[in-house]
């Protein structure tokens, strides 16, 4: 199937003109360059896009992990702030007391306590309108709470909770925790803790006197991820250390919606970038690791918007790409036109010529390549005119003089009465070798004086020699025969006239008559290939490899190449003048890679080998 349509697109593009194919080759050309750039400009314009979301995980990351060290930076204030109130002598209740361990003395001590733990919580919450509550427990009975919304759980107890049991292990460092309902308090939105051990406060440097608890709203952590500038369409999600979601600003990818095979992914490097299908939609997913919290920032990025962008990109390009293409159609057209211009002027002088007229000389219009061919073209022509008028004319004039020469020489048709004569009078007087003779002469005489015609049919050739070779038979009687090896289906076809009896006659007179007995000789014909196969074979004394090569070479040189015929010597050119000119007759039909083929072994045989292309019933006029 390939092949076909190749093929037929090879027939296609060789049936086009000149002008198309260079018109049309500029266009492909020009239209493959634009499609490589376009398409190379939004590859790189799309890995652009994705090199940008990576950045801007990097970026989320860094404004996450910021925004937490500034909360915990805050967390560690509060508390150097909780231990100035403590050092504060002016206080009718310092912190210090108030955070003891040690029981209150009186009711009235209990309230002042309380009052100071409030107005310290409320100078706290109007640090930041993100503040929702703090709790700080010492004691069962020393345990203080204030919040902005939601209310405290009445007898709540930590120490038998995740985050106090935590918090009092991590031992003076702050404690982040996950996005949850408020542990002390009765609310129904969710916070981000920062919890901590209050240390100093009573007995050694080291000992632990509490706990502190502050919760901040979902607002803090919302505020921290609008600084990264994130584009609208891109999602953020925060994963806990354990893969839990803990924060997402878009509600579908809420609720534990990454795959946990994303999750393991993401658990194999602290940071990177994949895509991965996520309910439907192809994303762009960039990670990296907070250094506070140790969870997992995540952007995911639609595909859907990186092409968006992309195509926009693309369609710019190829708006731009059929302005230049329209472009370069118009000068493709005009280019081809004036190149093609002078090109088809030299073709129809080259028509001229073709049709015989020789005094055609086209005027150049310019001095480049095709000027140039144009002054050749006209040389040329020029030579074409003085060889066929000076030399080809004035050799058909020779040759045609010289035949009619040889015809000249007898009357042929005053010969042949005169053998009828003969085989008449041989019959009277019963002689039957003469009428053999008479008979096989005139056959000869008949065949040969009919010049209308220069090819015939083989059987008409293997008529005449065998006329012939009857005749020899009687002139050497008892040491010579022939045989015939003619396949039926090679007599429809046709060959040059006249060259099998020239041919059998160099092998009778210069391959046989020297063997005085035993003389044989074999005609044979085939068909292969398409070609007509002719061989003349003889038993005769044959020739030696050298002169095999002398014979071939004299019968090969035109007369152009020499001033006068070969001489006879033996084993050459003794019989070289009448193959040689077989061979030209040959060359002049059929071509000049056809002809004659000799090869022989010395004192054993000869052949003559003709080898022609194989035509049915076709006559070339003379």
């Amino acid at each position: 199937m390939a092949s076909r349509l190749s093929g037929r697109l090879n027939r296609m593009v060789s049936q086009l003109s000149l002008f198309y194919k260079l018109f049309y080759g500029t266009i492909l050309i020009v239209l493959a360059i634009l499609l490589f750039s376009s398409a190379t400009s939004y590859l790189y314009t799309r890995n652009i896009f994705e090199e940008q979301a990576v950045d801007t995980t990097a970026r989320l990351v860094d404004n996450i992990n910021k925004g937490f060290e500034d909360n915990l930076d805050q967390v560690d204030r509060i508390i150097m702030s909780m231990y100035s109130d403590a050092d504060n002598n002016n206080s009718k209740t310092g912190l210090r007391e108030v955070l003891s361990p040690e029981p209150f003395v009186s009711l009235t001590d209990q309230y002042s306590a309380i009052m100071a733990m409030q107005a310290f919580f409320e100078r706290l919450l109007n640090l930041r309108s993100d503040f929702n509550s703090v709790y700080i427990y010492v004691t069962p009975i020393k345990q203080y709470s204030y919040s902005v919304y939601g209310a405290t759980k009445p007898q709540y107890d930590p120490t038998g909770e995740e985050w106090y049991r935590k918090t009092v292990a991590a031992d003076g460092k702050t404690v982040i925790s996950a996005p949850h309902k408020p542990f002390q308090l009765k609310y129904d939105k969710d916070v981000i803790s920062f919890s901590r051990v209050l240390k100093g406060f009573s007995q050694g440097a080291n000992a632990a006197n509490g706990v502190i608890l502050i919760d901040l709203s979902m607002d803090a952590l919302t505020n921290i991820v609008k600084k990264a500038n994130l584009s609208e369409t891109t999602s953020v999600l925060l994963l806990s250390g354990e893969g839990r979601t803990v924060y997402s600003d878009t509600p579908s990818l809420d609720g534990g919606a990454l795959d946990p095979t994303i999750i393991r992914r993401m658990d194999k490097a602290p940071s990177g970038s994949f895509s991965a299908e996520i309910a439907g939609t192809r994303y762009l997913l960039s990670y990296s690791t907070l250094e506070v919290t140790g969870w997992k920032s995540v952007t995911l990025t639609p595909y859907s918007e990186l092409n968006k962008s992309g195509n926009r990109l693309l369609s710019v390009y190829l708006l731009l790409a059929v302005a230049a293409l329209l472009l370069t159609i118009l000068m493709a057209f005009l280019l081809s036109k004036k190149i093609f211009r002078p090109i088809q002027h030299l073709k129809k002088g080259i028509v001229q010529v073709k049709q015989g007229n020789f005094d055609v000389q086209l005027e150049p219009t310019s001095q480049d390549e095709l000027g140039q061919l144009v002054f050749s073209f006209n040389g040329m022509v020029g030579t074409i005119k003085s060889l066929i008028v000076e030399n080809y004319e004035e050799q058909l004039a020779r040759q045609n003089a010289e035949f009619k020469y040889l015809q000249s020489q007898i009357n042929p048709h005053f010969i042949y009465n005169t053998l009828q004569i003969v085989s008449g009078m041989a019959a009277v007087h019963q002689v039957p070798d003469i009428g053999t003779v008479s008979k096989s002469l005139a056959k000869m005489l008949r065949y040969g004086i009919n010049m209308q015609q220069s090819t015939v049919p083989v059987r008409d050739e293997i008529d005449n020699v065998i006329c012939y070779m009857d005749i020899q038979k009687l002139r050497f009687r008892g040491y010579f025969d022939y045989d015939l090896d003619i396949d039926e289906e090679v007599y429809g076809y046709t060959v040059v006239k006249l060259i099998l009896q020239p041919i059998v006659e160099n092998s009778i007179t210069h391959g046989l008559e020297a063997k005085e007995e035993g003389g044989r000789v074999r005609i044979s014909g085939r068909l292969e290939n398409g070609y007509l196969q002719l061989e003349v074979y003889d038993n005769g004394i044959g020739m030696t490899t050298e002169d095999t090569e002398r014979l071939m070479t004299s019968i090969r040189v035109s007369d152009s190449e020499s001033s006068r015929p070969a001489q006879g010597k033996s084993g050459g050119s003794g019989h070289s003048v009448g193959l040689k000119n077989i061979n030209q007759r040959i060359r002049m039909i059929y071509g000049p890679e056809y002809g004659l083929v000799i090869d022989s072994k010395k004192d054993e045989w000869t052949r003559v080998m003709i080898r022609i292309p194989a035509k049915e019933s076709e006559v070339h006029a003379g």
